[in-house]
């Protein structure tokens, strides 16, 4: 869907509680735009009605820097389970991020293993610090156990020591994403969000859990990545600092409200938060340069007589002008529908490119969920939702004579077939109402983590 440079939109910044909404009117405010456009724009009359849109967010924006400070904190996993390639890896992923920000820049670098050490106190980068920088980051060293919600919790501390309301913010963490305690971690990511600190996650390593770690990215409103290769490592991050200079829009989110006897049933691959009214908020993070997010959009609503139109949703895009005098701003769309009884309206009424659309998003959205089944031992149910979405993508490439969806549906077969072998049901008591499984054992074979990865760049 983007680039790898976009695959981390650096994100929101601005404290909702000082952001004021005001008409389109600095330049680059006319730069973000929301679009809709229906998988059918007519409904079948008389029937209760199932209607998938897609919204999509984008820039429209020169080629520009800010001239502003960045506030960044790495959190680097230097455990045992680090070991080899993959610590030689942040150690280049860090280094490589220290030498691409520039002075005035804040940065601050916290390790993690049995304990959580401070590196570098956040601090405004100059020549002398940075010296001193680089001289931590070279002496890491992987050992211990993985107290990833400690090295959470202290990068949110310095990443408020330089926080900007009206700039961009970020936490960078490296790793692989085994913690010791996996519980807290994603309230910590729910908690980096509410604070508008989003964490670009980065998996290394031949071991990490791509469930978890994915989830803290999309979770804190930042973004996930897996580096297959080492040499890919230096060249990311320095994309990175180049995405943070690059930020549009901050905080960028969507509301979706449902019109009347519409019902919301899903933004496809997306976590929502319930608005009331049956509305829901999606939370997309910062929108940098040349950057598009699609959101897939399914709803229901009540039978129609034929000729009416039908009041499908409002949208509201709303994000922090980051170019600007860093103001809330909006943009809004409505989608409407037209019922109808004729076959030949609901024939002429499809749109090819939005139905392509929401079935890659819904087959990337199934080979996520798959791949933690599977994470908690539940391969038998992770192997029945991938045939039937690719069952299900087979159909729809035919009715759309549509290669990338035989390949999605071909895609989910090979991930099924990589998936490792059933985990044992551990017993229970009789009167247990599901079995239980055990997680597998080692590391998740690599086409599974690839298979993630490219779901998760469909999904952001």
């Amino acid at each position: 869907m983007k680039r790898l440079f976009s695959l981390l939109l650096l994100t929101a910044a601005a404290l909702s509680g000082c952001a004021r909404n005001k008409p389109a009117d600095s330049p680059s405010q006319g730069l973000m735009t929301i679009e809709g456009a229906l998988a059918n724009r007519y409904v079948l009359a008389e029937k209760p009605a199932s209607v998938v849109a897609r919204l999509r967010i984008a820039t429209h924006a020169p080629d520009a820097q800010r001239t502003g400070p960045v506030n960044v904190v790495l959190v680097v996993d230097t455990s045992g389970s680090m070991d080899g390639q993959p610590i030689t890896d942040a150690r280049a992923a860090t280094l490589a991020m220290v030498d691409a920000l520039a002075d005035g820049d804040h940065l601050a670098v916290v390790a993690f293993g049995s304990r959580v050490e401070v590196l570098l106190p956040a601090t405004e980068l100059d020549a002398g610090n940075r010296k001193t920088a680089r001289t931590s980051v070279e002496a890491m060293k992987a050992e211990g156990t993985t107290d990833l919600a400690g090295g959470l919790r202290a990068g949110i501390e310095q990443a408020h020591k330089y926080l900007d309301p009206h700039g961009v913010n970020r936490i960078v963490l490296v790793g692989d994403g085994v913690p010791n305690d996996e519980n807290p971690i994603r309230p910590l990511a729910q908690q980096a969000a509410a604070q508008a600190i989003p964490i670009t996650v980065l998996g290394l390593g031949p071991d990490y859990n791509e469930t978890l770690m994915g989830a803290v990215a999309q979770l804190s409103g930042g973004q996930f990545h897996y580096v297959r290769e080492s040499a890919e490592v230096a060249t990311f991050f320095k994309g990175e600092v180049l995405r943070l200079k690059q930020v549009y829009a901050r905080n960028a989110s969507v509301d979706v409200m449902p019109g009347p006897g519409v019902r919301i049933e899903s933004v496809v691959g997306q976590t929502t938060t319930a608005t009331g009214n049956g509305g829901v908020h999606i939370a997309l993070g910062d929108i940098s340069r040349a950057d598009t997010r699609d959101l897939v959009v399914r709803v229901t609503t009540d039978a129609h007589r034929e000729g009416a139109s039908v009041e499908l949703f409002d949208a509201v895009l709303t994000f922090d002008d980051a170019w600007g005098e860093g103001a809330r701003v909006e943009r809004r769309l409505f989608l409407g529908a037209k019922s109808t009884a004729s076959p030949g309206d609901l024939a002429k009424g499809r749109n090819a490119d939005v139905e392509d659309t929401a079935a890659s998003m819904q087959a990337a959205a199934t080979t996520v969920q798959a791949i933690e089944l599977a994470r908690n031992g539940d391969n038998e149910s992770a192997r029945t939702v991938l045939a039937q979405a690719a069952a299900q993508a087979d159909t729809d490439a035919v009715n759309n004579a549509s290669p990338k969806l035989r390949s999605s549906a071909r895609k989910m077969r090979d991930l099924s077939n990589a998936l490792p072998p059933p985990a044992p049901m551990v017993p229970m008591p009789v009167s247990a109402a599901k079995p239980r499984f055990s997680p597998p054992k080692g590391p998740m074979p690599s086409a599974v983590r690839e298979a993630h990865d490219e779901a998760m760049q469909r999904l952001q």
